[in-house]
């Protein structure tokens, strides 16, 4: 496994986790066997939003002896209702619910505690005040019940502001190449196959630029970014509007080569798709090679960088893809962290020769050799 940091928690993180969102109805077996199938990978994140007592006792299950070995991420604002989950923003309701979690997972903590789904501007007010559940997570954090706090989202616009105010460590947001073609504000209860029916150039390139303005947020804010759906519930599998056919793999490839990408959580419902998302690890740059989502009529990243390297080697050793997002960070704020970052590279944008080589190899046709002399002008070197 390879490991980044979680932003400003500090905290080690293997870059693929577990999601756990398709063992709701599993077995213990079923979930006690994904768990140690990823726990032997090295995943050490796993988020759990789910608030069906059964799932998290089979959790509680499958983690015993084994807690002190993962992160949990655990979600307050996600209850039962009648048997039917429910977002909830009752205080009384997410605190029983909270205990409930901690109870049935038997621990006394959760690492990252989430605000769920935080999804319209209304519903921020709501959430992110002292009276509201913010309020409520940082109780629980000074009583050591929660270490740090985060909230998911799939609402671009709406995960900035939680970004910006500073009162978060983790976002989790959906990060995939079918998604990223879609309006940043679109809530989640529209038809996904809808909106790609109905998809515009200008919808598409305005909401990829909305969505790389969020995540450099989060390097800036040094906000750990956690990388949800990276498969876009299957759509990314099978015949679709997008013509998009990617495997695992390159699904996490494209997720983890966002800026401030910490870990990817596949929803995973067996060992089997477990094993896939491990897969990520051994694979080859063949393997992990996204570019063919370029072909498609509706995708717009035509002199975007990706981040993915295809550019590389570089004759004099300039990791490309790496200077080009801290460059491209520092385009929408610069400070210390960022400084520091471009100065630890061992080899900087000023060694380039102008060779022309990366520019050849990159399948988005991105002029390199612009963003390497962009890199100099900022940071001088």
């Amino acid at each position: 496994m390879k490991y980044r940091k979680l932003g400003r928690t500090g905290v080690d993180v293997g870059i693929v986790g577990l999601g756990a969102e398709y063992l709701e109805q599993a077995s213990e077996d079923t979930v006690t066997s994904v768990v140690h199938a990823a726990i032997d990978g090295g995943v050490n994140y796993i988020d759990l939003f789910l608030a069906s007592p059964g799932v998290r006792d089979n959790f509680g299950i499958a983690l015993q002896n084994k807690r002190h070995q993962v992160m949990i991420a655990g979600h307050l604002g996600s209850v039962l209702r009648d048997g039917q989950y429910c977002r909830s923003r009752d205080k009384v309701e997410c605190e029983k619910f909270f205990a409930d979690l901690l109870t049935r997972l038997k621990t006394d903590y959760i690492d990252a505690l989430m605000l769920h789904f935080v999804e319209k501007p209304d519903d921020y007010e709501t959430v992110f005040n002292s009276e509201g559940l913010l309020g409520l997570a940082q109780k629980f954090k000074k009583e050591g019940k929660a270490r740090f706090i985060g909230v998911s989202s799939h609402n671009v616009p709406v995960a900035l502001r939680t970004v910006n105010s500073g009162h978060i460590d983790v976002l989790m947001f959906t990060i995939n190449p079918a998604f990223d073609t879609l309006p940043g504000d679109m809530h989640v209860e529209v038809s996904f196959k809808e909106v790609l029916y109905h998809h515009s150039d200008a919808i598409g390139r305005e909401s990829m630029l909305a969505r790389e303005a969020l995540y450099h947020a989060c390097a800036i804010q040094n906000v750990g970014l956690v990388a949800m759906k990276p498969y876009a519930a299957g759509v990314l599998f099978r015949d679709n509007p997008t013509s998009m056919m990617l495997t695992p793999v390159q699904c996490l490839n494209y997720a983890l080569s966002q800026p401030a990408v910490c870990t990817v959580v596949p929803g995973c419902k067996n060992v089997a798709e477990m094993n896939a998302a491990l897969a990520f690890l051994e694979a080859t740059d063949e393997e992990k090679d996204f570019s063919a989502i370029n072909a498609n009529t509706m995708w717009k990243l035509k002199g975007s960088c990706m981040y993915c390297n295809h550019c590389l080697p570089c004759p004099v050793g300039i990791d490309i893809g790496i200077t080009t997002r801290i460059t491209d960070t520092a385009g929408y704020e610069i400070n210390d962290n960022i400084v520091s970052e471009y100065e630890a590279l061992s080899a900087k944008a000023s060694a380039c020769t102008e060779c022309g080589v990366c520019v050849e190899r990159c399948p988005f046709g991105v002029d390199v050799i612009v963003n390497m002399n962009r890199a100099v002008d900022i940071f001088g070197q």
